[in-house]
């Protein structure tokens, strides 16, 4: 091949992977229209994150018009149920109150309870009977670079109450819980030691806010994969889920206009949200 062929091939890949970044560039964003298949009205899907310090809470006016154009709300979990924290609390507790401290190595006991006891003011033995998802939620909520948080959730339920609007949930809380019950918990208690020990949370969740704050699906869900238990139970926590939520999206959406409002993570990847309702026929495309 001479230099002028080799010159030539050299502009076309460049120009290759510019129209890959273009594209790429196109299909970020964290509010979706979903539209077409006989939908008679076009309903909305928003990817949220769960915790998120207030001033980096992204709520502007494109998001704000969609929600005003629904009839009707769709979350996780119907947050307008008056029952919901209390079946929270309950199934955040392990069964006959059992103490996890029992399963911990004495480095690792030691390692969680003094973090406990320093941001919470109680330890193993007081939260030690708590499961180690919600330890490690706890662990997460302290190790935010901020101390006021916004709840995506929280807004919405509460935007949907003061409009009157009917809110859907996917799921119940008993069957969100219970995902971590088919996870070992053993392995779940060397995550929570690891977050404590080599503080990865905090670097976590700046890959995640990153990724997020830019609106980046795909970004956002590889970092949600990089590590941890998400690498080999992601189909339990993330693909068998999206899965079960298209049939309910697509009953819901067939004769009126929804807003959906689901974990950011559901949205990217072969088996997320959007690739699935494209699969179905829907035009499924992002709002700038």
């Amino acid at each position: 091949m001479n230099n002028g062929m080799k010159l030539r091939f050299f502009f076309v890949f460049l120009l290759l992977l510019g129209l890959k970044a273009q594209l790429a560039a196109q299909e970020s964003s964290l509010l979706w229209k979903v539209s077409g298949n006989g939908l008679s009205q076009d309903s909305y899907l928003f990817g949220t994150i769960h915790i998120i310090c207030a001033d980096q809470f992204v709520m502007d006016q494109r998001i704000q018009e969609a929600f005003d154009r629904s009839s009707q709300i769709i979350l996780e979990l119907d947050m307008d149920d008056p029952q919901l924290q209390a079946q929270m609390q309950q199934l955040s507790i392990n069964p006959q109150m059992k103490n996890i401290s029992q399963e911990l190595s004495e480095e690792d006991a030691g390692v969680i309870d003094a973090f406990l006891m320093e941001k919470y003011g109680a330890g193993l033995q007081q939260l030690g009977i708590l499961k180690p998802f919600v330890l490690s939620s706890m662990v997460l909520l302290k190790s935010l670079p901020c101390q006021q948080i916004e709840s995506y959730e929280n807004f919405f339920t509460t935007r949907a109450q003061e409009a009157s609007k009917p809110l859907v949930g996917l799921e119940t809380v008993a069957f969100q819980m219970g995902i971590f019950d088919q996870i070992p918990q053993k392995l779940q208690l060397d995550e929570l030691a690891k977050m404590i020990k080599e503080k990865s949370a905090e670097e976590e969740f700046r890959k995640l806010m990153d990724a997020y704050l830019s609106e980046d699906i795909e970004a956002l869900f590889e970092a949600m994969n990089e590590d941890g238990f998400m690498v080999e139970y992601r189909d339990l926590i993330l693909d068998s889920r999206n899965k079960a939520w298209i049939p309910i999206l697509e009953k819901e959406m067939s004769n009126k206009s929804v807003f959906a409002a689901v974990g950011g993570g559901h949205l990217g990847g072969e088996n997320g949200v959007i690739a699935l309702l494209r699969e179905q026929g829907y035009t499924v495309t992002p709002i700038k």
